[in-house]
């Protein structure tokens, strides 16, 4: 899926956000207030900043009138002021090196007046350029420049804008965990604020909502999108509403529902032309492409992205540009696998390769990965298959570094933090509501008697303080356990996801599939590498998901085995047996719970001996269990600990972990069993038994 995901930032000003009504107003009082005083630079220095999110030529134009006059009245502050907000609207305009003229002006005033505070807001907003420039890091470290100066002047306010735009560069540079714990914490600061109304809270909900999706969670996505939709139109932002329309148009795309998201691309282009924002309609064009793409029809989009192309070069914008590129680079191949047409191919592989250069350009780890995957593609076409390898193997890195399971891990925790925050948070809020009611009640008795209101008083205080205590004591504790729970279930299953993509079985497997290449035995190469493939997309897959079939396990560990059985000197002899009371398609279990011991009987058991190694797969059920049992005919354990070939199992350890999890949810006690045969070895795995339907 080629995204083309939109943020929002906002600008820094003196006053808060207005709409329509209050520029008029200001246009009004301007008519009437014809003497060039202190009053009417007020006023256009106002006006200046409220036009760059409407109309920011006229923004200009109120800009220039405000240096002027502040000139003539000599004041340096004002002065400052109005070069800023120049600053803002030549920035909305998407002339960014105009923008920083004006914000290296102002600064030049600030630094002579020793105003950190002044100084530390044009920084933030030089990284607002540098972000559009796709320059990140320096982004970031304007960012945080800023940040630590609102610190020791302890401004939350700034402190939380300065995190949500750290959040947005974390982001870009695929550092999800980071850029996950700068939102919330911005999200905290405005919550305890009591400032859920203001323009940037909604601005941190579409922010949130961009790298939900980012992480592949497209209803936590659209939850946030449609919150920060409904507070951008509340207060007239039209910038903000256009992003978060093309940003809902990007999940209906990735649901299928292209229709839908065309409309809604449409909707944010208008918007964006009826503002002037040449960056905003570049995004709703080049979205619009990408849904053609989704549909098909990629002669049809190649005019969308060529149009846009141009726009991201005079923006100097790398990051959209390497997204652009990319997807000209798949209508083309797709082109060509209609045609059959080399140019075609030719123009796909040029394509792909200016995605990486700008991806690179703009730091982008994500977007590195996914042109190497399309030139990997592009290269297999031209039948280049030693460097199509080498790009695959670099993109299987970079999707490692930038989605592995550690930072999967580290995003379940700090959810499960704020999550924690936000429920204590409702206690207390609840809490406070009942000790209202009660003091209401207490004031009521009051009027009856002071005797019986001191004794009611002293009772119900007594009691209700009591029960709150009580009550919030259990709950904390009812929640504690659950989410105790689930830090569990989450670490068991990571643990179990890398248990199954250890680096050890997939380095073997690459060395492998070059082995198979160095000896240009391309076809073995080629099967190697599908039946890897396969069997890496369905664990990943697989891994947020706690049950699948039956007949999709086994599939997988026939896989399994194939794999393992192409790098032993004797081939293994693999069979699946089922009862005929088992219906695989309807029989559900855990994903890849028998690869731990098929492992086992592989490497310590088959793998050892002489001769040809048989493995037996068997399924039965046995009341409300599910019987499965994996058999071998190798060197057994005994010998296997003489030999030394036996070494502790995390993968057992970690079954054992799941099938205690398990029982808990399912209140059976399944287990697993290792017996010695005369040849071989048997283990027996007892686990619910689960059907869909």
């Amino acid at each position: 899926m080629k995204l083309n995901w939109v943020s929002l930032f906002i600008f820094f000003s003196l006053s808060a956000y207005s709409q329509q009504r209050q520029i008029d107003s200001i246009e009004q009082e301007l008519t009437h207030h014809v003497a060039h005083d202190s009053l009417r630079l007020n006023l256009l220095s106002e006006l200046s900043y409220l036009y760059y999110s409407i109309d920011p030529e006229k923004g200009i134009k109120s800009a220039d009138e405000a240096i002027e006059l502040a000139r003539t009245l000599v004041d340096s502050n004002k002065i400052a002021i109005a070069y800023a907000y120049k600053g803002h609207n030549y920035s909305a305009l998407g002339k960014d090196s105009a923008a920083l003229k004006m914000y290296d002006a102002a600064s030049d005033i600030r630094r002579l007046t020793h105003d950190k505070v002044g100084m530390a807001r044009l920084i933030y907003n030089k990284g607002l350029v540098y972000f559009n420039q796709s320059d990140y890091l320096r982004a970031n470290d304007a960012n945080k420049e800023a940040y630590e100066v609102f610190k020791v002047e302890k401004d939350s306010f700034l402190m939380a804008k300065m995190l949500n735009s750290m959040g947005i560069n974390y982001m870009y540079l695929s550092q999800y965990p980071q850029s996950l714990k700068a939102y919330m914490d911005a999200k905290v600061i405005y919550e305890d604020l009591s400032l859920q109304d203001n323009l940037e809270y909604a601005n941190i909900h579409a922010n949130i909502g961009l790298l939900y999706a980012h992480l592949n969670k497209p209803e936590l996505s659209h939850q946030f999108q449609k919150l920060a939709l409904q507070h951008f139109k509340k207060l007239g932002f039209k910038e903000g509403e256009a992003n978060s329309l093309t940003n809902l148009g990007r999940l209906s795309t990735e649901k299928g529902n292209t229709e839908v998201a065309i409309d809604l691309y449409h909707q944010a282009y208008d918007i964006m032309k009826l503002i002037h924002n040449e960056r905003g309609m570049a995004s709703a064009l080049t979205n619009i492409g990408i849904a053609h793409v989704e549909e098909g029809r990629y002669q049809a989009a190649i005019p969308f992205f060529k149009q846009t192309q141009v726009i991201y070069e005079n923006l100097s914008n790398a990051n959209n540009l390497a997204i652009v590129h990319d997807n000209l680079g798949e209508c083309y191949l797709n082109l060509f696998e209609q045609s059959d047409k080399m140019a075609d191919l030719d123009a796909s592989l040029l394509h792909y390769r200016k995605s990486l250069d700008n991806a690179k350009t703009a730091n982008s780890v994500r977007l590195q990965y996914v042109a190497n995957e399309g030139i990997a593609e592009a290269l297999s076409k031209k039948g280049d298959y030693k460097n199509a390898f080498d790009y695959k193997s670099s993109s299987v890195v970079l999707r490692d570094s930038f989605l592995s399971t550690d930072k999967r891990e580290e995003i379940a925790k700090l959810e499960a933090k704020y999550e924690y925050e936000g429920e204590k948070a409702l206690l207390k809020a609840d809490f406070d509501k009942k000790q209202a009611i009660v003091k209401a009640d207490l004031d009521k008795q009051q009027f009856i008697s002071l005797m019986i209101l001191l004794g009611a008083l002293f009772f119900l205080l007594a009691t209700g303080v009591g029960f709150v205590l009580y009550k919030k004591r259990r709950d904390a504790l009812a929640a504690k356990k659950v989410a105790d729970f689930k830090a569990e279930v989450a670490e068991t299953e990571l643990k179990a996801l890398r248990s199954q993509m250890n680096p050890h079985f997939i380095f073997n497997s690459l060395n492998s599939i070059r082995d198979y290449m160095h000896k240009n035995d391309m076809k073995a190469a080629e099967g190697y590498l599908m039946k890897f493939a396969k069997l890496t997309r369905s664990i990943l897959e697989n891994s947020e998901k706690n049950w699948i079939t039956l007949e999709e396990d086994l599939e997988l560990m026939k896989i399994y085995i194939e794999i393992e059985s192409m790098r032993l000197r004797s081939p293994i002899a693999s069979k699946i047996e089922i009862d005929g009371d088992v219906d695989p398609e309807n029989t559900l279990v855990p994903p890849m719970i028998l690869q731990p011991f098929i492992e086992n009987s592989i490497w310590h058991g088959v793998s050892q001996k002489e001769g040809m190694g048989e493995l037996v797969i068997k399924v039965r059920t046995d009341g409300e269990f599910l019987i499965c049992e994996v058999d071998d005919n190798g060197i057994g354990r005994q010998k296997s600990i003489e030999m030394k070939t036996t070494k502790k199992s995390m993968g057992l350890k970690i079954t054992q972990s799941r099938l205690e999890i398990l029982n808990r949810l399912k209140d059976k006690k399944g287990s697993f069993q290792v017996h010695d045969k005369e040849v071989g070895t048997s283990v027996e795995v007892k686990l619910p038994l689960e059907l869909q339907f």
